[in-house]
């Protein structure tokens, strides 16, 4: 019974951990979301965090970690340079707590 766990922890785990990989593309048709960042925290939809390591990305808390290729990210990002063109509106916050 211990070691079917010990497996099935071994096995599932990888599965339930959902890392918040971005890399920021050259071309709109490249790009999963658009993105526009905004002066203000209380215009966004969403406020990240930019992490300095790879295991401190959240996607449930919004802390980025921006890889150097596309096929290492989650999702390929693309920077407007209108708030009209945007998916989703962005502030980037300094500090991990406040992204809630």
């Amino acid at each position: 019974m211990f070691i079917k766990n010990i497996l099935f922890t071994l096995i599932f785990l990888p599965c339930i951990g959902f890392s918040q990989l971005m890399c920021e593309v050259d071309y709109a048709y490249q790009a999963d979301i658009l993105l526009y960042e905004v002066d203000y925290p209380y215009q966004a939809d969403i406020k990240y965090w930019i992490t300095d390591y790879r295991f401190q990305a959240d996607e449930q808390k919004h802390h980025w970690y921006l890889v150097k290729y596309p096929h290492q990210a989650r999702y390929k990002i693309f920077w407007v340079d209108y708030r009209y063109q945007a998916d989703k509106l962005v502030f980037r916050v300094q500090n991990p707590w406040e992204t809630h």
